[in-house]
């Protein structure tokens, strides 16, 4: 089987795998309605319907329809109008059937995984006795700060959305705490950050919705805390202002601020083989390349060039003159089409990765790479320039996109892709290696390290 293919590979892999290339804190009233929520929402009444319908006209064409045979004889517009309430209601009951034991056949999840999953989600109230509350104000925090990820969210199988937005709005306000303010406190800020990372581990995080439920998601999940330290790295990188002289160096950074994303959220949909997180690795890079490239003009204007050194030098672009007046050139476009010609060869990579996830985890994950992929796609229809204005992805395309998504849940499963781990990643796999499965592990110790294989 599939399932038994990703299981052999994962024993099999040369690892390590490793070897491979303020206020938004506050408790809050409950927030207002969403109007993704009732877009969703009315997105499965007509999913529903419509395949009730198929479904109802299949029958009928076979066995015949004599209650519409009598409707169209009548003349009395309420019998009408009240019938035609009545179909649709018929039509997303039937609809909703066929859906749940489609779904059910498909997923084949075992008594033991949902078991194991259920036990883990009875941790996340036990730890957070305010849970449904504090994932909440999770949802607030996401819909404001991050509309892509947010959407992509809806997509998630019920029981992943919880913990999904708490580690993601920890991320996000994390993030936001150490931009925020005078650079001059910034150190003192991350410091303080530090701090609340240790308490959440420990069991006694910070009084805040938050905190509380990345407290509970990490114990509960079982996430090694030197995947949310190495993330707070990269922040303090980018208070240092540090320099990317090289590819690799950029992709250090990316690792740090985004592949450790990847890896918690792979994590808790159960990744348990190191093929697995070196494709999620893959992913959060790509991400991050394309977000660079996208904000070449803003991220200057702030101080700091993530477009590696060398490759400006290359084309003829002085990284100073950049700082100082940020002017898109051809030669500087040439950079950025380098970088998301990077991004999209591990957006493939990652396509491998995506099918070994739980069926109904990957429309969700899948959506979210399709939208950041268009975004450098929008990059690319600017002309390149990056500068002068910002790439936007339209909502309805969002939405186009997460409809193909959908198609993850019946789509056959990709050949694996047993490409080693990014070096740069080698650090972030190496605790995840504990979680993996022996075999893994103990092909990991055999195995030289990603530095030696990849120098």
């Amino acid at each position: 089987s599939i399932k038994r293919d990703q299981k052999d590979a994962c024993s099999r892999i040369r690892v390590p795998m490793a070897k491979f290339a303020g206020s938004a804190y506050a408790p809050a009233a409950k927030p207002p309605p969403s109007t993704v929520r009732v877009w969703v929402l009315f997105a499965a009444l007509v999913g529903y319907a419509a395949v009730g319908w198929c479904v109802l006209a299949l029958v009928t064409a076979v066995i015949g329809d004599p209650l519409t045979n009598y409707l169209l004889s009548t003349h009395s517009n309420a019998v009408l109008a009240v019938s035609s309430f009545l179909h649709v209601g018929l039509y997303a009951m039937v609809g909703f059937v066929v859906l749940t034991l489609l779904y059910r056949v498909v997923v084949e999840e075992t008594a033991h995984e949902t078991e194991q999953r259920n036990k883990k989600l009875a941790l996340l109230k036990r730890y957070d006795a305010n849970w449904e509350e504090d994932v909440a104000h999770c949802e607030e925090v996401m819909r404001v700060g991050s509309k892509s990820f947010f959407l992509a969210t809806w997509l998630l199988p019920g029981w992943m959305r919880g913990p999904s937005l708490a580690l993601y709005s920890f991320c996000r306000k994390a993030d936001d705490d150490v931009d925020e303010g005078d650079e001059a406190g910034a150190a003192n800020r991350l410091e303080r950050l530090s701090q609340r990372l240790k308490d959440s581990y420990a069991g006694n995080p910070a009084d805040t919705c938050v905190d509380r439920a990345f407290s509970a998601c990490v114990r509960a999940f079982e996430i090694p805390r030197e995947i949310p330290e190495a993330m707070l790295e990269g922040f303090r990188w980018d208070i240092e202002r540090t320099q990317y002289h090289t590819y690799s160096h950029l992709v250090s950074y990316c690792s740090r601020v985004a592949s450790t994303v990847g890896a918690m959220m792979t994590v808790v949909m159960g990744g348990r083989c190191a093929v697995m997180f070196a494709r999620a690795f893959d992913l959060g890079v790509a991400m991050q390349l394309t977000n660079i490239a996208r904000d070449v003009g803003e991220d200057a204007r702030n101080g700091r060039i993530y477009v590696p050194e060398d490759w400006l030098r290359e084309e003829g672009v002085d990284p100073k003159e950049l700082l100082a007046n940020p002017t898109f050139t051809p030669a500087l476009g040439r950079a950025v089409e380098r970088m998301l010609a990077r991004a999209d060869y591990l957006y493939d990579r990652s396509d491998a990765g995506i099918s070994m996830l739980p069926r109904p985890c990957r429309p969700a994950i899948r959506a979210a790479r399709l939208i950041y992929c268009e975004i450098g796609n929008e990059v690319r229809r600017k002309g390149l320039d990056s500068v002068t204005s910002r790439a936007v992805v339209t909502k309805r395309t969002k939405i186009a996109l997460a409809l193909q998504a959908m198609l993850e849940m019946v789509r056959p499963d990709r050949p694996l892709i047993l490409d080693p781990v990014l070096p740069e990643c080698d650090y972030l796999l190496q605790s995840l290696l504990p979680l993996c499965t022996d075999n893994s592990k103990n092909a990991a110790a055999n195995e030289p390290s990603a530095s030696d294989v990849m120098a």
